[in-house]
């Protein structure tokens, strides 16, 4: 769990600098870069939504197998 957390963690920051990147790019007038930086920033938001859907399903397995733990 706490590999699938980090992953999480990774994936939020690189699509918060991409992100920021992409807006650099639009103000010097790159467009075509700000696009495609923007694409791979919203692959990450996506893995961070899917990495969160994994966790919390792996979080309720873990409950129910190890009750005396949670």
């Amino acid at each position: 769990m706490q590999a699938l957390a980090e992953g999480i963690r990774i994936d939020s920051l690189m699509a918060d600098q991409l992100s920021q990147i992409s807006e650099r790019a639009r103000l010097s007038n790159e467009d075509e870069m700000a696009d495609g930086l923007l694409d791979v920033t919203r692959q990450h938001r996506v893995a961070v939504l899917e990495g969160q859907g994994r966790l919390a399903a792996l979080e309720a397995r873990y409950a129910i197998l190890f009750p005396d733990e949670a």
